[in-house]
């Protein structure tokens, strides 16, 4: 055994020189070389700036404010525009040879739910009217005003001023010579009968009142099944007449019907007569005729009418005259003696 065991030490290699300088210079190259990384480390390092940078801009999405909503503007108020043409005569002059002067203007209505606007004595004049011979007004001197006959007022001959009148309203008036008000006339009936009951309670059962209100009514922002029953309803007052188809003016046709009216200072006799398109209802002209000679004009002659040029509903702004004050005084053409 001690044999062996001198053997193996005899075979055993040399240990070897060290070198010191070289062993300097490989743990310098050691310590130099890059370390290998994981990869999920790697990865980690390499996009956790941008995950963070991600995390503070939805932070401050969601805990920024919403942006202010834009306002919206206000719908425009609906407006019911009405042009009509109005023409009527006075008898003026010497009560033993009289003659007419004539009105003749445009009246420009604008109606919404809380406020009216009218233009009146649009485009006006008042111009001498022949009964007979065609020269009373010059054989009279040409006079810049005339007297009524039988009335206590001159009439002045000429243009007219225009005037702009504007009121604050609280809910739809169907008519000018009525106060009653409605926060909505889709509420009146389509039924000629109940309508005419809805009139009287307003009214009262006066046939000529309540015909006028229809008329006006169906002049008004209404749908063409009140206006039909309005004209349904003029048609079964008491003394009314139906007209038939009627040519009017322009060669405007329509369908007529003719109430009763109320004697004026100057003229008895007097009807009342709209003429309305029969599929909408819409009124083309009212006029009230002498049913009787009077003052020279023979019986069926027009003392006034209306004509019905525009009836509609705009969403925009009434266009007023620049050079009129709103609310200012009203000149009117009929003045004190």
């Amino acid at each position: 055994m001690e044999d062996l065991m001198k053997d193996l030490a005899q075979a055993k290699p040399p240990t070897p020189e060290v070198d010191p300088q070289r062993m300097e210079s490989d743990l310098a190259r050691i310590i130099t070389l890059p370390r290998e990384r994981p990869a999920r480390k790697q990865f980690v390092r390499r996009f956790a700036p941008l995950v963070v940078i991600a995390a503070v801009i939805v932070l401050a999405v969601v805990l920024m404010p919403a942006p202010p909503q834009p306002v919206q503007p206000a719908a425009p108020p609906k407006w019911w525009h009405a042009l009509t043409r109005q023409w009527s005569l006075m008898i003026v002059g010497d009560p033993a040879d009289p003659y007419a002067v004539s009105f003749d203007h445009r009246t420009e209505r604008w109606v919404a739910a809380n406020q009216q606007i009218a233009v009146i004595q649009k485009d006006g004049e008042v111009t001498p009217f022949s009964l007979d011979r065609g020269t009373e007004w010059e054989a009279a001197g040409k006079p810049e005003a005339v007297p009524q006959v039988g009335g206590d007022h001159l009439v002045r001959i000429g243009p007219m001023k225009p005037a702009v009148q504007k009121t604050a309203v609280s809910g739809f008036q169907m008519s000018l010579h009525s106060n009653a008000r409605f926060d909505s006339l889709d509420s009146l009936p389509a039924d000629p009968r109940e309508l005419g009951k809805a009139l009287e309670t307003i009214i009262g059962k006066d046939a000529y009142r309540i015909g006028s209100l229809a008329m006006e009514l169906m002049s008004a922002n209404v749908r063409d099944d009140q206006r039909r029953a309005a004209f349904e309803l003029l048609k079964t007052l008491d003394g009314a007449r139906f007209l038939g188809d009627v040519t009017v003016l322009d060669e405007r046709r329509g369908t007529g019907v003719a109430i009763a009216a109320p004697s004026t200072f100057q003229f008895t006799g007097v009807e009342t007569q709209l003429v309305a398109d029969p599929e909408t209802g819409l009124p083309i002209l009212k006029r009230d005729v002498i049913t009787t000679p009077q003052h020279g004009l023979p019986a069926g002659t027009a003392i006034s009418q209306e004509q019905y040029l525009l009836l509609e509903q705009v969403d925009f702004e009434p266009i007023l005259p620049q050079d009129v004050p709103v609310n200012g005084e009203v000149e009117s053409p009929i003045i004190e003696r």
